[in-house]
């Protein structure tokens, strides 16, 4: 193997291991097809465009990433219709793991980071959004939390972290419901491409 070679991008292999699913039933449930894909990934949404999953590395619990299903180093990198189907998921990403974390507390915070290139914290040089919840940390404590990937991370448990994924992927499937009883958009319609298995994997 050529050791000059750069490794292989994590979000492309988790890319290509699990391909675009449907979410719009309560069954849904993204599984890879890769027989040696490496460590098990907690994916939420798995359209042909984007991907969101669990950081492996949480700042805080739901901490969540979105990025194309391409490869693209940078955000500039991205052609129009990639940066619109990031641009049309990214609120709606936000909105499932926030409601997910804080239930129905409407006192909801919560970073969206985007870091483009080492000197600015790129960590994983492929595209991708973090949201980071941040829950309170006690009734008369403020507390400021850094951006730009800064703070206590710990690695993620799989069996916490498929329990939680259920719970984004249901309530994404709710949040799909909304959208189309209430702006009459039906994203479940557009989730797989046509010709790819329609139905629970």
């Amino acid at each position: 193997m050529d050791s000059t070679a750069p490794p292989p991008c994590p979000f492309c292999n988790i890319a290509s291991s699990y391909p675009p699913a449907p979410f719009n039933d309560s069954e849904f449930n993204p599984t890879s097809i890769a027989p040696d894909s490496g460590p098990l990934s907690h994916v939420i949404l798995s359209t042909e465009h984007v991907l969101a999953f669990l950081d492996i590395m949480p700042l805080t619990r739901g901490h969540v990433l979105l990025a194309p299903r391409n490869h693209y180093r940078l955000l500039g990198d991205m052609g129009v219709q990639a940066g619109q189907e990031m641009g049309k998921w990214l609120p709606i990403i936000s909105r499932v793991v926030t409601k997910t974390v804080f239930g129905d507390d409407p006192d909801r915070h919560w970073n969206v980071v985007q870091n483009n290139g080492e000197r600015a914290a790129q960590v994983v040089p492929h595209v991708h959004f973090h949201i980071i919840p941040r829950p309170a940390h006690g009734t008369n404590q403020r507390t400021s939390f850094a951006m730009f990937g800064r703070g206590q991370r710990e690695e993620l448990d799989d069996d916490e972290a498929e329990a939680l994924a259920r719970k984004l992927r249901l309530e994404l499937v709710e949040e799909v419901k909304r959208i189309h009883r209430d702006e009459g958009v039906d994203l479940a319609a557009d989730s797989v491409p046509e010709g790819s298995q329609r139905g629970k994997l």
